[in-house]
């Protein structure tokens, strides 16, 4: 049986993830608002009543949106963080699970790790290492760099999904606020096309077969920029043959799916495409 991994959506106006393998289906953060939700996994052939969890990385907005109404409307249990879930408020969702830094949490047949990275949200911001019957997934979306423990975590996964914000020098020539381009270029902030392009050279696992790249900003990058950037240090390191896949803030990106038995169908009309894997 294959598992599945489809971005919903991703970027500052809101990110959403779809993880499922037979009957088990995960949204990693609930950003999009729930019509929008609801209307993305439709496009894939998902109900929406067929999700049987959230997992949410941080408190931000982008990640939160959509979650606490989405929770109540398909009764879909909602887990995060003891510090976040203090942050987030009481929140009327239909239950509060608890995912703990280190520490494996079984949901809908996967695996979770969550570990802390950084990222400068009111309470500790995770990321994830996913383990599934075709291998592992490491999830990373907001970071400011890339730490010990995630290149740790990341080093024997198949499928990384991992932030590519900006350019350097977009975000230093672009209109934001000096203050905000400080953030965003901070250790605490998010990674940039470049930052990833080091750790593609220094550090990737020799498992990992396809790389998706998250979190592009409309403002500071160009999605061609990111692949290009992306793609030149994997030629850099002779891992020419990984896989490249880039998410967009407006639409759906293609799905992954590992081990591939089957094409998947996508409902007429969907523009979003399918990249198979062959593990």
């Amino acid at each position: 049986m294959s598992v599945q991994l489809t971005v919903l959506g991703s970027g500052s106006a809101g990110n959403a993830t779809l993880l499922q393998q037979g009957e088990g289906r995960v949204l990693i953060d609930a950003g999009l608002s729930c019509r929008e939700l609801t209307k993305r996994l439709e496009r894939v052939g998902v109900e929406p009543s067929g999700v049987g969890a959230m997992a949410i990385t941080h408190v931000h907005g982008d990640h939160t949106k959509g979650a606490a109404l989405f929770s109540r409307r398909y009764d879909v249990p909602v887990y995060v963080t003891d510090a976040t879930r203090e942050v987030w408020g009481q929140g009327d969702v239909a239950s509060w699970q608890r995912l703990t830094c280190d520490t494996v949490t079984e949901i809908c047949g996967f695996r979770f790790l969550p570990f802390e990275v950084l990222h400068d949200a009111d309470a500790e911001t995770v990321g994830f290492r996913i383990d599934t019957s075709a291998g592992a997934i490491g999830f990373a979306t907001d970071i400011g760099m890339v730490t010990p423990q995630l290149r740790n975590r990341f080093q024997s996964c198949r499928l990384l999904v991992i932030e590519s914000n900006h350019a350097v020098e977009l975000l230093a020539v672009g209109p934001y606020a000096e203050s905000t381009k400080v953030r965003i270029g901070s250790n605490r902030g998010h990674l940039s096309n470049e930052a990833l392009a080091t750790f593609i050279r220094e550090d990737l696992g020799p498992s990992v077969e396809c790389l998706v790249l998250a979190h592009l900003s409309r403002v500071n990058n160009v999605p061609e920029l990111a692949e290009m950037t992306c793609r030149e240090a994997l030629e850099a390191v002779g891992r020419s043959e990984v896989r490249v896949v880039i998410t967009r803030q407006d639409r759906v990106a293609e799905t992954v799916e590992l081990p591939v038995l089957t094409a998947c169908r996508h409902p007429k009309g969907d523009a979003s495409k399918q990249v198979t894997l062959p593990f």
